[in-house]
């Protein structure tokens, strides 16, 4: 789960922490990418560097943190889906 490390700022590349978190994006299968996209109601194109934005933003300001990406990764409730939608 690269994306989660890098998206906190905890990506070895310290000095842009998006980018390697675009990179991680990048391994997704296409269909992933698509469904993302879909849900986010934004392109395929636009899809990793927003969605890396908004998670990354998410954590600095607080709104989610680990243990938010654990309650997903158990199908459990969290705002992390709506910090994708951007909402």
């Amino acid at each position: 789960m690269a994306f989660w490390r890098a998206a906190t700022g905890q990506d070895t590349t310290k000095k842009d922490p998006q980018a390697g978190c675009i990179a991680a994006v990048a391994t997704w299968t296409i269909t992933f990418k698509h469904e993302i996209a879909a849900f986010m109601g934004v392109s395929q194109e636009r899809m990793p560097s927003l969605f890396c934005r908004r998670l990354g933003d998410a954590v600095r300001s607080g709104r989610i943190g680990f243990s938010d990406i654990n309650s997903l990764q158990l199908d459990q409730s969290t705002d992390i889906w709506k910090v994708i939608k951007g909402k």
